[in-house]
């Protein structure tokens, strides 16, 4: 048997290890970076100071304070009394005439659509929104 002895060395350098690393070190610092908490979307309502409206009428005007009372003809609801609270709006309100929701900047959306959802399914069609300010 004849061995050939080559006595230049052929010299590689192979990329493919290199890249695997690489690609991992990427996914450790991707699975080990903080991930923001705060997903929440933060909404600054503005100001209404120049509000007004021709058609609304101060005698069906709904309060919504950020504690989830309801004012009504200077009377105090719960939200938690809402069914109640709809079957009396129902009788006094005219369906007619514009409804204005005067809204807190930090009460809950949530209460605002119930109370649009409620109103809508009453027959109510106008129906306003505007920021309550003290």
């Amino acid at each position: 048997m004849k061995f050939y002895k080559n006595k230049e060395r052929v010299l590689s350098v192979e990329i493919t290890p290199l890249i695997d690393i690489v690609f991992l070190l990427v996914i450790f610092f991707v699975v080990t970076s903080k991930i923001e908490t705060n997903q929440y979307l933060t909404l600054d309502l503005p100001q209404s100071e120049s509000f007004a409206s021709a058609l609304s009428n101060n005698s069906q005007n709904i309060i919504l304070l950020d504690t989830g009372m309801l004012i009504i003809d200077n009377q105090e609801f719960s939200m938690t009394e809402l069914d109640k609270l709809m079957a009396g709006v129902a009788a006094t309100f005219s369906k007619s005439e514009v409804v204005v929701l005067s809204i807190e900047s930090k009460a809950f959306h949530e209460w605002v659509i119930s109370l649009m959802d409620g109103l809508q399914q009453l027959g109510f069609q106008n129906i306003q929104i505007k920021t309550y300010t003290d």
